[in-house]
């Protein structure tokens, strides 16, 4: 008798329970409220999809609800993927407005005898509702209740084919697929519009257990359900046996694509540039990337560090900005592409002597020329303390020489005159920065890489040495079609001017010299390419950061090796360790033409000067230099550094700053052959 009066409660209670579904179904109805149709916007929380400059997906972002897919119409889907999937999921759904009572009544009475949810009665529309409503939250009779009044308003707020439309976009059908254009990419790599009838009955049968109908995990138990499918289509009438037999003797391979997740550093840099509500609307992102150049680079990338390993260089990051327009082509955080891994491109690190151009550049623009002579000395006056430096000395060194050879102490004595605020400055309109601190907290160690600056800010300000002195910040996004179908345009990036489009040209100039770069570093280096660059190196103290950068007209390239924990190289310079990822990366963007240089501007004028003092010449300087400055850099003195004994023999006549240097290094003061 108590299971008798059990029963009876159990049924009561299911029957309690249909009754409050159809009566606030009908309450629903009867008010006429309608569901809020704005969170179905396509337009809305769409997947973003990152293709590079040729259409090539890099990255698929899904949306809130899960979507990587861009939105498919209707009549864009094969019309038999509609029929499968209502055979599959929902008979009754042109019938019914959107609750089906006799299904509902049903799962009642069989979750009744089975004590938990486990039979759904769910319409293709309650399913759509609890995408949006309660992705991911347990099915309860609480949710059910809810999907079901939720379904009644979203009917009578959209037509048959936008719910069919909006379900066949947002339905999961596992590996990470939702949509069916997403799935027929993931299962069989292409097209829902190019799939068979074998192969969409197969797909439309996994939003009811993405996870127990995997094609791959589960395939005979996917088939069975196909199967099941394919008989009730039959028995309506909707198929034919001979319609059943040819789909179930095709042959269908399951083979899984997955997700596309190329150049990883450069599409998180794309992501944190966009709009918050260009992201939330979705679409596709048209970027700069040049995939087929990044995937060449990583490759150079991985072969070089594997050639250093043993000197202590664990990672390495390229950055190939498009030296006119700002767009960057290739940006390689890291050897293995970990999104995980520091991205070095965009990460703040010591640059050595990178910043040296800028100096010199300053220099040139308060009026003096290449062949100025700076003193590469420790013994001169100085507020910040110089002689700490334990570079050696090359004493008096023309710009061009110091520059190209990268002396230390001749650009801390430079660095002096033009002013550690003024440099801080212009590196922020070069837009390096901005630097953490002030002046007093780098004071000259400025010079030598003192700040920390990020790769790709550096590689673009390079720019100004190829585009008459002005630069422009390096970018990755063309535009956006967004999931409205509008497009969204990235506003137009101003140029700044950092020097005159005569003084960049010297920097230039003095930066592409093989000959003075040689007096210094010597021949054969990984930047001798078969045309000419305007090239920095940088190693940073304790060879923890090594960083070079090359300028063509076309293309300039950043390169960095080491180690992120930074931990020190095994007394590497930059030459070795970063110079051969830019010669890779100008080869490898240039395709094999000559890259080229700017032409010398009709303001400069040719003029010669004393190899050693820089000075006009006279008839006692043996050693004479072709120079071009502009009027108001012209030296205004003539060289009084040579002269003859009363032998009659060849002197120097070092200035008196310099002297304390002549003496130590008489043997080397006697000549200007000091700085070849």
């Amino acid at each position: 008798m108590a299971t008798f009066y059990l029963w009876l409660r159990r049924a009561l209670l299911a029957g309690l329970a249909g009754a409050v579904a159809l009566s606030l179904t009908f309450a629903v109805a009867v008010l006429g409220w309608r569901y809020p149709v704005q969170r179905l916007d396509p337009a809305q929380n769409g997947p973003l999809v990152l293709l590079d400059r040729h259409g090539t997906p890099l990255r698929s972002v899904p949306s809130p609800d899960g979507r990587r897919a861009p939105w498919t119409r209707l009549a864009d889907l094969p019309p038999f993927a509609v029929t499968t999937l209502l055979a599959a999921e929902d008979d009754g759904f042109f019938a019914h407005h959107g609750v089906d009572v006799h299904a509902v009544v049903r799962a009642a009475w069989l979750d009744l005898w089975a004590g938990r949810a486990a039979f759904g009665a769910s319409t293709v529309t309650m399913q759509l509702v609890r995408m949006v409503e309660h992705p991911g939250q347990a099915r309860t009779w609480r949710n059910k209740i809810a999907e079901m009044v939720l379904a009644a308003r979203l009917e009578r707020a959209l037509s048959k084919a936008q719910i069919l439309e909006q379900y066949l976009n947002r339905a999961y059908f596992g590996r990470g697929a939702y949509g069916l254009s997403s799935a027929a990419q993931t299962f069989f790599g292409k097209p829902a519009a190019a799939l068979s009838s074998g192969e969409l009955a197969l797909l439309t049968v996994l939003p009811r257990s993405p996870a127990g109908y995997d094609p791959v995990r589960h395939r005979e138990r996917a088939l069975v359900r196909r199967h099941h499918v394919l008989a009730l289509l039959q028995e309506r009438g909707q198929l034919t046996a001979e319609d059943v037999a040819r789909i179930e003797a095709e042959s269908v391979q399951v083979a899984i694509q997955r997700q596309p997740f190329a150049a990883p550093h450069f599409c998180s840099w794309v992501l944190r540039q966009l709009p918050e509500d260009v992201k939330r609307s979705g679409g596709v992102v048209h970027t700069t990337l040049d995939l087929t150049l990044q995937t060449q680079l990583q490759a150079r990338m991985q072969r070089h560090v594997a050639e250093l390993r043993d000197d202590g260089v664990s990672q390495a990051g390229v950055v190939i900005v498009d030296s006119q327009s700002g767009e960057v082509t290739a940006l390689a955080g890291s050897v293995d592409e970990d999104v995980n891994a520091v991205d070095i491109a965009t990460w703040r690190r010591h640059p050595g002597s990178a910043l040296k151009p800028f100096i010199y550049g300053l220099a040139l623009e308060d009026g003096q020329n290449p062949a100025s002579v700076a003193l590469d000395i420790h013994d001169v006056p100085s507020e910040y303390r110089v002689r700490r430096l334990t570079q050696p000395e090359r004493g008096p060194v023309r710009l061009r020489n110091a520059l190209a050879g990268s002396l230390n102490l001749a650009a801390v004595h430079v660095l002096e005159q033009v002013g550690v605020n003024r440099l801080i400055a212009r590196l922020a309109t070069a837009g390096v920065g901005p630097l953490a601190g002030n002046a007093n907290d780098y004071g000259l160690r400025l010079a030598l890489g003192a700040a920390r600056v990020r790769l790709l800010d550096l590689t673009s300000a390079f720019g100004f040495l190829v585009r008459d002195g002005r630069v422009i910040a390096a970018h990755g996004v063309t535009d956006v079609l967004r999931g409205d179908g509008t497009f969204w345009t990235p506003q137009a990036i101003p140029e700044r001017r950092v020097f005159s489009p005569e003084v960049a040209w010297q920097v230039m100039d003095m930066l592409a010299d093989d000959d003075a770069r040689r007096a210094v570093f010597g021949a054969d280096l990984p930047i001798d390419l078969p045309f000419a660059i305007a090239a920095k190196t940088g190693t940073s103290r304790g060879f923890s950061d090594t960083l070079a950068i090359g300028a063509t007209n076309e293309w300039t390239v950043g390169a960095w090796a080491g180690n992120f924990d930074g931990s020190s190289t095994f007394g590497l310079l930059a030459m070795r360790a970063a110079a051969p990822l830019v010669r890779a990366g100008l080869l490898l963007a240039g395709h094999g033409k000559t890259l080229t240089l700017p032409q010398r501007p009709e303001t400069l004028q040719t003029i010669e000067v004393c190899a050693l003092s820089g000075l006009l010449p006279t008839q006692d300087c043996p050693h004479r230099k072709r120079e071009f400055v502009l009027p108001t850099q012209r030296p205004r003195a003539t060289c009084d550094w040579h002269g003859h004994d009363a032998a009659g023999d060849e002197t120097v006549r070092w200035p008196s700053v310099a002297g304390q240097w002549a003496h130590d290094h008489r043997a080397f003061a006697q000549t200007d052959e000091v700085t070849p």
